[in-house]
């Protein structure tokens, strides 16, 4: 099952082939990460964090709807930790 992180990481990379920029070239100048931290993200190797996810928001708007789930995923998961 995709979680919220994924589809939002999906639509990242669409933003990217729509532009039609390498990964480096896209971190570097759109989102404004390095390249690297994007595929750690990826790579489930670091946490995608509501913070990073409305950057991407703010940097992408097309990406709003998938921030939004993102973000609204993260506090359903902190309701059910309680």
């Amino acid at each position: 099952m995709k979680t919220a992180t994924d589809n939002l990481l999906q639509a990242v990379d669409r933003e990217r082939t729509k532009r039609q920029m390498s990964n480096r070239e896209f971190c570097k100048q759109v989102l404004g990460i390095d390249h690297s931290y994007l595929s750690l993200l990826k790579a489930g190797k670091r946490p995608l964090t509501p913070n990073i996810a409305v950057r991407f928001m703010q940097n992408i708007p097309e990406l709003a709807p998938a921030v939004t789930d993102f973000v609204v995923s993260q506090g359903n998961n902190n309701q059910k930790e309680r």
